[in-house]
């Protein structure tokens, strides 16, 4: 069938076999599936044992994966879809835990074997407590797969062990990082030319590698500088840089704020006048139209119709006998002249005064109340 394909289909044919494979191939054996202990071995780049099992089982002597006995870490990598009571024990004081995991194993004398940087696979010293330092544990080193006291006071032979890891810059661009450990005591270092332990160095003097310096930095200068923990001291200045931008930051925020709640508080005095202005003129025209009721009423009894009108539209508001003849604007008329009756008696609902707003009383005692028009023979007219 591969004959008859294209050349390209081919190529692409045989690379997926080729990936399917390489899948196969790298793929872990779990619980009871076989092994081989011929192939465990350290990656090259993390100095991590690999084995041909998955990360909770291991190579035992019989050729396939068992499950772990132990682990070394409190949170081991592989177990993230296990609950943390169904992980493999710890191992109790004066024991380990090895790269395999296969069961706890009583810790190395020093001279004995132990496996790479497993520091805590070799026996306590006596004075562990007064040896102990950031390279080691516990005042115990594996150097070079052996157990050591860290205790080689200044002068005299040591050893020493180098790791060189990959490192990477921001640019991509891959250079090489040597870790140095030794079996000095804490302050010294063992010189890698005369393997003799020599006085660590002070920041800013000159060194070759970050195993001279106390703060373990020998920058890129050549001279030891400041440790990856060495907390930050800004000076006099920064601080008062820091505190002159709050304050402007505070006054400028309060600055935006006082122009614009001046300007949403002149937006709220300009509603305002509006509708006031609007109440004032609603106000005047319930005035004028009182006043135009009280004129009416005001007439004497029987008044003509042209007396009436000339009484509304003449300028004096007043009536005389002149007013009679008086020329009156077309079609005006007016139906009736109704009054709010607060009393029983006809007097009571005429005797009215010229108030401004003439309201329904809200006084439940005046249930009496009503709205009616006004009597006829009391000044009133109709049209």
């Amino acid at each position: 069938m591969l004959a008859s394909t294209p050349p390209s289909s081919r190529t692409l044919i045989s690379a997926l076999i080729a990936i399917g494979l390489l899948g196969v191939v790298s793929a872990k054996s779990g619980w009871g599936e076989a092994c081989d202990q011929s192939n465990t071995h350290l990656d090259p780049n993390t100095y991590n044992l690999v084995t041909d099992c998955d990360a909770t089982t291991y190579c035992a002597s019989n050729g396939t994966c068992a499950t772990k006995g132990c682990r070394k870490d409190i949170y081991p990598f592989g177990y993230s879809a296990y609950a943390f009571d169904l992980l493999p024990p710890l191992c109790p004081q004066g024991q380990f835990c090895p790269d395999e995991g296969d069961q706890c194993l009583a810790q190395v004398p020093v001279g004995g074997a132990c496996q790479k940087d497993r520091d805590n696979e070799c026996a306590l010293a006596e004075n562990y407590k007064n040896l102990a330092g950031f390279l080691n544990t516990n005042g115990s080193i594996c150097l070079n797969f052996t157990c050591y006291y860290a205790n080689v006071t200044l002068g005299q032979t040591c050893i020493f062990d180098n790791t060189a890891y990959t490192a990477y810059l921001d640019s991509g661009a891959a250079y090489a990082f040597i870790v140095s450990r030794d079996n000095c005591a804490n302050g010294l270092y063992c010189d890698g030319t005369s393997s003799q332990c020599n006085k660590m160095k002070r920041q800013g003097e000159t060194c070759s590698g970050n195993k001279e310096c106390l703060t373990y930095n020998c920058a890129a200068d050549g001279k030891c500088g400041k440790a990856a923990d060495d907390p930050l001291h800004p000076g006099a200045w920064q601080y008062v840089l820091v505190g002159l931008g709050i304050l402007i930051l505070i006054g400028g925020v309060m600055t935006g704020l006082w122009f614009f709640h001046r300007r949403d508080r002149k937006e709220n005095q300009i509603k305002l006048e509006q509708y006031y202005n609007e109440q004032i003129a609603y106000r005047q025209s319930i005035m004028s139209m009182s006043h135009a009721k009280n004129s009416l009423l005001s007439l004497p009894p029987h008044a003509s119709q042209d007396v009436v009108r000339s009484s509304l539209y003449r300028d004096d508001s007043g009536w005389t006998s002149a007013t009679s003849d008086a020329l009156l604007p077309p079609n005006v008329r007016r139906d009736s002249t109704s009054g709010w009756s607060d009393g029983e008696g006809p007097r009571d609902r005429m005797q009215r005064a010229d108030s401004e707003v003439l309201l329904m009383p809200n006084n439940e005692s005046n249930r009496d109340s009503r709205y009616m028009d006004a009597p006829e023979g009391q000044g009133g007219y109709r049209g």
